[in-house]
């Protein structure tokens, strides 16, 4: 099986769902409420969370790391996120979700990096995230296997690998909102434009990342017997 390179991804949109995972969702409200009294619960979302971010977020070397500003790193706190990814393969508008996978090109795996501590900040100021999720080497992409391969995205499954050990491990099947919904709706609100590229979220067990760590995620096939590795990815966290 010959696989698309993520060297030779050039996408308009990197689009990226928040929050699609139930436990990751959990998990998220304990940061956002750690300040405040009583306890919250989870918002039952009607609409997935979207936001984006920049074509030159994408680590083409493997490697990611805190930007410095005037000599000084703009984060203390740097964290993980293993995310199914999803090229598109040719435009799409206003596609109803019985359509929608027939857009999908190929299926990989990614890595969201976020500036934790950046981001709750921005969330209680009101201020938008980008700076958070958007800065360089911020997105790291396996090389996707191709569409054709894969009756359903709902077959397969991902972990992430933190120094050897297991930290993060999901299945789409398990999304709030899935592929083809996802890429229905973006069609409808946005249009997806081809080689643009969609993480879909990622599940519980995010964590810190520090310089020096290293991070490997796979994606794999869910069989009977087993599971059999498609696609993965290698990244290093530099300073």
């Amino acid at each position: 099986m010959n696989l698309i390179p993520a060297a030779s991804l050039n996408p308009f949109s990197i689009y990226c769902v928040g929050k699609n995972y139930q436990m990751h969702a959990k998990e998220m409200l304990l940061w956002e409420s750690e300040d405040e009294p009583g306890e919250r619960k989870a918002e039952s979302l009607e609409e997935p969370i979207i936001f984006l971010k920049p074509s030159s977020s994408l680590s083409f070397d493997g490697t990611t790391s805190i930007p410095l500003f005037q000599g000084k790193p703009i984060s203390q706190n740097m964290h993980y996120e293993a995310e199914l990814v999803v090229l598109i393969g040719k435009n799409a508008n206003n596609i109803p979700v019985r359509d929608a996978l027939s857009f999908v090109a190929g299926y990989g795996v990614g890595l969201d990096m976020t500036l934790r501590d950046v981001q709750m900040e921005a969330k209680k100021k009101g201020e938008p995230w980008l700076k958070s999720k958007g800065f360089r080497n911020s997105s790291l992409v396996s090389d996707f296997v191709p569409a054709e391969h894969i009756i359903s995205p709902k077959s397969l499954a991902f972990e992430l690998r933190l120094n050897e050990k297991t930290v993060q491990r999901g299945e789409p099947e398990k999304m709030l909102f899935d592929t083809a919904s996802l890429i229905s709706y973006l069609s409808y609100i946005y249009g997806l434009r081809a080689g643009d590229i969609l993480f879909t979220g990622t599940p519980e067990g995010v964590g810190t990342a520090n310089r020096g760590d290293k991070l490997h995620a796979e994606l794999s096939l869910k069989e009977k017997n087993g599971t059999i590795v498609l696609t993965g990815l290698d990244a290093a966290v530099e300073q």
